[in-house]
C-alpha cells in the first residue's frame, strides 16, 4: 500500500543542505528527477527546502475491519495550513506585520511539533467503501458508495490509498462528476456486477445521464476540510441572522436576484473589471439595513465557504484577502516604457492574481474585498469606523482577537442593533501554531467567552491617542452623552472538537454541509493556486502537474507522488491555501 508520511531523520536533513553527486535521497523524489541526472562531475546543487515527507509503498492494507469502523480506498485527500503545522512544519504565517504596522515584542519564537517517524498526515478525504463493520447499519453506510470523511487531528492519516474510518465521522456522497475520466465510472460500474448487485442501479454509486452535474472528487475532498468549521462558525451567528436579517435580505443569491456579479472585458484581454448590476430602489438599502461581516481569509478554505454560506442567509461579506506582495496597482502608459521586461512581467502576472480572486470573490457574492494585512486592515477599519457585527477569524493570535474586538466594539447608532452584541468567532484561538490545544488554552476561551474581567479589556479597546479624541466625540448622542462601547461576545470553533456544542458529530456536520452544497451550490474553489511563487524559475519552483488554463499558473490539484512537496515553502499551504492530492485519476 502506498502512503506519503514522515521520513525525516532516515532520508531528509536540515532546512538547506549540498547535496552531492553521489548522495540523495532515499524514500524521497530527488532520486527520480532529472535534475539529478544531470548533475556534472564535482558540481553540487543548492536544495532550497526539502519535505519532511517521503512517498513510500511498504505498508499493507488493513486486513480487520472493527465494529464500529469502515474500510474507505482513498480517491484524494484535501490538504491546508493545518496539516502542515501538525507534523511541525509552519507554514510563512500572516501574523507578520507589514511596513509601518507594529507587532509584540514578547511574542515568543515559534517551537516546531516533533513527529515520530511513520506519521501519515491528512484529515479529509473522498473515496469508496470496501468493507463494514458489524455495527455499521447498511442504510447508513454500505459497500460500494462514495463518502466523504474527516479524520480527528489526534489520528489523521489519510494519505494512504486504504484507511479504516469511524462512521461517525464520514457521510455517503452522490457519484462524483467526472467529465474526462468515464472509464473509472465503468470499473465502478464493473465492480459492483462483481458482488452480485446485478444491473440493479444506486443512485448514490451510479449517476443517471439526466442527473445534474455534481461535485467533482476534487471538490469533495476539500468538502469536510473546509466545510465543517465554516458550517459550525456560521451557527454561531444564528441568533444575529434571525434578529437583523429580513426575508427579502435572506432570498439574495450571488446569481439570482440579488447582487449578481457582471463581468465585462475591456480592449485589453489583460485587464478584468467586475462590477455588481444595479438594484432597483428598494433593494438599494439592503447593503446598509443587511448585519455586516468581516471574514479573514475569505478567499479560500473555510473562510471562502463561510463567505458563500452567509451570503445565502442575507448577510453583507467583507473578505480580507492577504496579498504577499506589493499592490501594482492600475497599469499606466509609462509601463511601456519600463526596460526591464522581467519587472513588467511581474506586475502583469501579479494583476491577474487579483483579478482573479476579485472575480470570483464576486461570483460568490461578496460585498467587499480587502487586500491588505489582518492588523492593518483593523487598525484602518477602526479608525475610519465602518461598523461590523462580526468577524470570523482563520488567522488566530491573540494580536487578532484584539483588534477584532476593537472593530466589534464600536459604539452602535442604529437602534436595530443596539440590543445586539457584536460576535468574534475564532477558528484557530490564540497559539496558530499550537493546533493540539492544551487545558490553558480552553481556560483562556472560556474566560474571554464567559467576559470575566472583560470591563477593563473594553476600557482599553478605544485608548489609542490617535484616534480617543475622535472617537469621544463621534461615539456622543444628540444630547451630548457617550455612548458606551458594543460588548463583544467570543466563540471558539476547535479543530479538536469532535462534537459541537449543540450535539452535533462531525457526521452531522457532513451531512449539514453536503445539503447546503447540493440545494445552496455552495462549492469550494479548486482551480487555481491563488498565490503562485512568480518570483522562481527553473529548479527552485515546484511544478504541479495539474496547471491552469494557461500552462503556466499552478493547480490546486497535485498528483499522490508529488504531494512531499506540497509541505515546503511555495507548496501552496501559505495563507490559508489549499492543495487537493489526487490518489487515484
Amino acid at each position: 500500500m502506498a502512503s506519503v508520511e514522515i521520513v525525516r531523520g532516515i532520508a531528509s536533513g536540515d532546512v538547506e543542505r549540498r547535496e552531492s553527486k553521489s548522495r540523495g535521497p532515499l524514500f524521497g523524489l530527488g532520486w527520480l528527477s532529472k535534475d539529478h541526472t544531470k548533475q556534472g562531475k564535482g558540481k553540487s546543487r543548492q536544495v532550497p527546502a526539502e519535505s519532511p515527507l517521503g512517498f513510500t509503498a511498504y505498508r499493507k492494507p488493513p486486513v480487520y475491519v472493527g465494529g464500529s469502523s469502515v474500510l474507505v480506498q482513498v480517491w484524494a485527500v484535501g490538504l491546508d495550513d493545518v496539516d502542515a503545522r501538525l507534523m511541525g512544519v509552519h507554514p510563512l504565517s500572516s501574523k507578520q506585520p507589514s511596513p509601518g504596522t507594529s507587532h509584540r515584542t514578547e511574542e515568543k519564537s515559534d517551537r516546531k511539533r516533533s513527529v515520530p517517524l511513520g506519521y501519515i498526515p491528512g484529515r479529509s478525504f473522498v473515496g469508496r467503501v470496501l468493507e463494514v463493520g458489524w455495527d455499521v447499519d447498511e442504510h447508513t453506510l454500505k459497500k460500494g458508495e462514495w463518502v466523504i470523511g474527516l479524520n480527528s487531528v489526534q489520528k489523521c492519516g489519510a494519505l494512504a490509498e486504504f484507511i479504516l474510518v469511524d462512521r461517525r465521522r464520514i457521510h455517503s456522497v452522490p457519484h462524483p462528476y467526472m467529465p474526462d475520466q468515464p472509464s473509472l465510472v465503468l470499473a465502478s460500474l464493473s465492480e459492483a456486477a462483481e458482488d452480485g448487485e446485478g444491473g440493479q442501479r444506486n443512485s448514490l454509486v451510479f449517476p443517471s445521464a439526466n442527473e445534474p452535474k455534481g461535485l467533482t472528487v476534487d471538490e469533495l475532498a476539500l468538502l469536510p476540510l473546509s466545510g465543517v468549521p465554516a458550517y459550525r462558525a456560521v451557527r454561531t451567528l444564528t441568533h444575529m441572522t434571525r434578529a437583523l436579517v429580513k426575508p427579502d435580505a435572506a432570498a439574495r443569491r450571488p446569481h439570482g436576484n440579488g447582487h449578481s456579479p457582471e463581468v465585462i472585458s475591456d480592449t485589453d484581454e489583460n485587464l478584468i473589471t467586475v462590477r455588481s448590476i444595479k438594484h432597483s430602489s428598494v433593494k438599494k438599502g439592503l447593503g446598509t439595513t443587511r448585519p455586516r461581516i468581516l471574514i479573514l481569509r475569505g478567499h479560500d478554505g473555510s473562510g471562502a465557504l463561510a463567505l458563500q454560506m452567509l451570503v445565502r442567509a442575507g448577510w453583507s461579506v467583507w473578505a480580507h484577502v492577504p496579498v504577499p506582495f506589493d499592490l501594482p496597482g492600475l497599469p499606466h502608459k509609462c509601463e511601456e516604457d519600463l526596460q526591464d521586461d522581467k519587472k513588467k512581467c511581474t506586475l502583469a502576472k501579479r494583476r491577474a492574481v487579483l483579478e482573479q480572486i476579485e472575480k470570483r470573490l464576486r461570483a460568490w457574492g461578496a460585498d467587499q474585498t480587502e487586500k491588505a494585512s489582518a492588523t492593518a486592515l483593523f487598525t484602518y477599519l477602526t479608525r475610519t469606523r465602518v461598523h461590523f457585527d462580526a468577524v470570523i477569524d482563520t488567522i488566530g493570535g491573540h494580536e487578532i482577537w484584539e483588534a477584532g474586538q476593537a472593530l466589534l466594539s464600536l459604539p452602535v447608532y442604529d437602534t436595530a442593533r443596539a440590543s445586539i452584541e457584536g460576535q468574534f468567532t475564532t477558528l484557530v484561538g490564540d497559539a496558530p501554531d499550537r493546533v493540539v490545544s492544551t487545558a490553558s488554552d480552553h481556560f483562556r476561551a472560556g474566560v474571554r467567552a464567559l467576559r470575566i474581567g472583560n470591563s477593563k479589556g473594553t476600557s482599553k479597546v478605544h485608548d489609542d491617542a490617535e484616534f480617543s479624541q475622535t472617537t469621544a466625540r463621534l461615539a456622543r448622542g444628540k444630547k451630548g452623552r457617550k455612548m458606551k462601547p458594543r460588548p463583544v461576545n467570543y466563540a471558539w470553533v476547535n479543530v479538536m472538537s469532535d462534537v459541537d456544542w449543540e450535539g452535533a458529530d462531525v457526521r452531522d456536520s457532513l451531512g449539514a454541509v453536503l445539503a447546503m452544497t447540493v440545494g445552496e451550490g455552495v462549492r469550494p474553489s479548486v482551480d487555481l493556486s491563488d498565490f503562485p511563487d512568480i518570483s522562481k524559475k527553473g529548479k527552485g519552483k515546484m511544478k504541479p502537474v495539474f496547471s491552469g488554463g494557461d500552462g503556466e499558473t499552478p493547480g490546486k490539484v497535485v498528483p499522490f507522488e508529488n504531494t512531499p512537496q506540497v509541505f515546503v515553502p511555495g507548496g501552496g499551504l501559505e495563507r490559508g491555501g489549499t492543495v487537493v492530492s489526487r490518489i487515484v485519476g
